[in-house]
C-alpha cells in the first residue's frame, strides 16, 4: 500500500504554518487557484458537509474540496510517484518559477528561437471526419494536453479563409479568447495567429488502483486521515491505495505512436512528458529499453523524464523543503520503426520477457478452479 507524499504541492514529511494555510483554501501552488482534482478529479471529491473533524481545516466558504494529492509513495525512503499531471508540468502564470527547470527543459527541444512569440492551449479536442487515401471517411477524434505554437500577425480576411468563418463571428471568438485585432493600413490583422513551430506535448502521471471502502484506502479516505495525523490525533498512518502500473502504460501506448505521427503530419513534434519511475517501469516491462534512445535532439517520438532524484530526502532538499522541484530532465528520442534490424519505439508494443511455462502452471494450481467440464 502506499501513503500520501505531497498534498496540494507540500511534502507531509516537512509539513508545517504556511502549508497548514495553504490546504486552508485547498490552494494548488501549481494552478494558482483552487485544486480542480487533476488526475484524480473524478473520483477524489471530499464533501466537507457532516464532516466535523476535517471541517475545522478549511475555509467556510468551501463545501467541498478535491483530495489535493499530488504524489504516493509506495515505501519509506523510495521515489513518490506522481499522481496528479499538474504536478509534473503545468503551463500557467501560477507554475512558471515553481516549474521552470521542467518547463525550460522541454521548452528547449521545441526548436523555439530566440525572439519568438509563442501560446500554449491546454485539453483541445478536435473531432472530425477525414478523407483518406482509399476513399473511406476516417473519424479524428482525439484530445491534446498542450498544444504549442508560435504566433505570428496574419491578415484577418485570410484568418477568416483558413478558419471559414465570417469576419463578424471571428472576431466575437478573437476577443473572448483574448486575442489582439490590430489596423494596419487598410485593413484588420490578427496578431497572434498560430502558425510556425508547432509542438504536442502530452503529460503522462500514474494512476491509481482505487482503494478498497472496507480498508480504508480510497484517496479520500486516506485525505481525510491524513490531514487528521498531520494535527496530531493519534492514528496509525494511513495506507493509501497503489498505483495501477498496467492501465497507464495502456493508455500511453495506445496513443504514443499515433500521436507521434499526428505531430509530423502536421509539421511539428509531439513531446511525452513523464516521472522517470514510469519510464524505468516501461524499459522493464516491455522490449523497448529507453535507456538506448537518450538524445540531446529530438526525433520522431520523444519521451522527457523527470524525477525527484535525492530530493525526495528532506535532508538533501536545501531551500527546496517546502516545495520540490522536478529535475534532472532526460530526453529519449528515436524512430516509430527502426527498420533493418534496429530498434525503434514500436518495440514498446512487443513483449518484453516470457517467464517459462511451468511458471503459470505453478500460479494456476496455487488457486481454485471456476469450472470443470468433460467433452
Amino acid at each position: 500500500m502506499s501513503q500520501i507524499f505531497e498534498l496540494f504541492g507540500y511534502p507531509i514529511d516537512t509539513w508545517d504554518e504556511e502549508a497548514w494555510k495553504n490546504l486552508r483554501v485547498a490552494h494548488c501552488p501549481f494552478i494558482g487557484g483552487e485544486c480542480d482534482g487533476g488526475g484524480n478529479r473524478y473520483a477524489s471529491k471530499v464533501s466537507l458537509r457532516g464532516e466535523r473533524e476535517l471541517r475545522r481545516f478549511f475555509a467556510p466558504e468551501l463545501d467541498t474540496v478535491q483530495a489535493g494529492v499530488c504524489s504516493l509513495q509506495l515505501r519509506a525512503g523510495e521515489q513518490p510517484w506522481i499522481v496528479c499531471p499538474k504536478r509534473l508540468l503545468h503551463f500557467s502564470e501560477a507554475a512558471q518559477g515553481l516549474q521552470r527547470a521542467t518547463r525550460e527543459s522541454v521548452l528547449a527541444y521545441t526548436g523555439l528561437k530566440k525572439g519568438d512569440r509563442y501560446k500554449v492551449w491546454t485539453e483541445i479536442k478536435l473531432k472530425t471526419e477525414v478523407t483518406g487515401a482509399d476513399g473511406r471517411n476516417v473519424l479524428f477524434d482525439y484530445s491534446f494536453d498542450y498544444i504549442l505554437s508560435t504566433v505570428v500577425p496574419k491578415p484577418l480576411r485570410e484568418v477568416c479563409d483558413v478558419t471559414g468563418k465570417s469576419e463578424r463571428s471571428l472576431r466575437k471568438i478573437l476577443t473572448e479568447n483574448g486575442m489582439t485585432i490590430a489596423r494596419r493600413g487598410n485593413s484588420d490583422w490578427v496578431e497572434d495567429f498560430p502558425d510556425g513551430t508547432l509542438v504536442l506535448i502530452e503529460i503522462m502521471t500514474s494512476s491509481t488502483s482505487g482503494g478498497n471502502d472496507a480498508k480504508r484506502t480510497q484517496i479520500g479516505q486516506v485525505f481525510k486521515e491524513t490531514i487528521l495525523r498531520l494535527a496530531g490525533v493519534p492514528e496509525v498512518a494511513p495506507n493509501g491505495p497503489g498505483i495501477n502500473y498496467r492501465q497507464v502504460w495502456a493508455r500511453m501506448i495506445s496513443q504514443l505512436l499515433v500521436k507521434s505521427q499526428i505531430g509530423a503530419a502536421w509539421g511539428g513534434k509531439t513531446f511525452w512528458v513523464l516521472q522517470d519511475v514510469l519510464a524505468d517501469y516501461i524499459s522493464r516491462t516491455t522490449a523497448l529499453d529507453l535507456s538506448a534512445f537518450l538524445s540531446s535532439v529530438p526525433d520522431e517520438v520523444n519521451i522527457i523524464s523527470f524525477g525527484y532524484g535525492r530530493r525526495v530526502s528532506p535532508d538533501k532538499r536545501g531551500n527546496d523543503g517546502r516545495l520540490i522541484p522536478m529535475k534532472d530532465g532526460k530526453l529519449y528520442a528515436g524512430p516509430i520503426d527502426g527498420g533493418g534490424g534496429g530498434k525503434g519505439f514500436v518495440d514498446i508494443v512487443k513483449l518484453g520477457c516470457s517467464p517459462s511455462v511451468d511458471k503459470l502452471k505453478d500460479r494456476l494450481l496455487s488457486k481454485k478452479p471456476c469450472y470443470s467440464g468433460v467433452v
